[in-house]
């Protein structure tokens, strides 16, 4: 009897995962643990201190200025008219559709909170770029790269928001705050 719930459980979870906006069932930490922070030790940061900014001041742009866009103009949209897809059109999922998660042939990353839940959509336009979306698909923020492989977040006007991406050592990234405080929010 256990079997068939857990049969059941599992198969509405596909279905509901399907029937998402592009959710990629490959991507869905409900359907593999290995992807969700909350099931997988070594990918959430509160039980891995290399891939912690708190504790490792490499990864931390408050604390290591080579990727601290106050620091470094060349990550700095604000001073990079190149990375800034606000200025440039090129890189604007405004103006080039295929960049949104509203495109029907879109393929990219899911943003999840701490519970796994879809929290939004995201775009890799480059290695140097990432693209954010809520869950309704309207772009919200956006990402640069920096040289420890890091990303600082970016309102779109441009300015840092303080909050940055880690790689989780596995298969995506966690998001943190200004204080270097995890979100709870991870990206696979």
């Amino acid at each position: 009897m256990g079997k068939i719930v857990t049969l059941t459980h599992g198969l509405l979870l596909f279905f509901l995962a399907a029937a998402a906006q592009g959710l990629d069932a490959k991507h869905n930490p409900r359907l593999d643990l290995n992807l969700s922070p909350s099931h997988n030790t070594v990918i959430c940061p509160e039980h891995n201190a290399t891939i912690n900014p708190r504790s490792n001041w490499n990864i931390n742009p408050l604390k290591n200025g080579l990727i601290s866009p106050e620091h470094v103009d060349q990550i700095n949209p604000a001073k990079n008219k190149q990375l800034n897809p606000v200025v440039n059109t090129d890189l604007n999922p405004m103006f080039v559709i295929c960049l949104s998660p509203k495109y029907e042939l879109w393929k990219g990353l899911y943003l999840f909170d701490k519970d796994d839940d879809l929290a939004g959509y995201i775009t890799r336009y480059s290695n140097d770029l990432l693209l954010e979306f809520d869950k309704k698909g309207e772009w919200v923020r956006f990402y640069v790269r920096t040289a420890k492989g890091t990303f600082n977040q970016f309102n779109l006007s441009g300015k840092w928001t303080g909050s940055f991406l880690c790689f989780d050592s596995m298969a995506g990234y966690n998001l943190f705050d200004k204080q270097g405080e995890w979100t709870g929010m991870h990206i696979k």
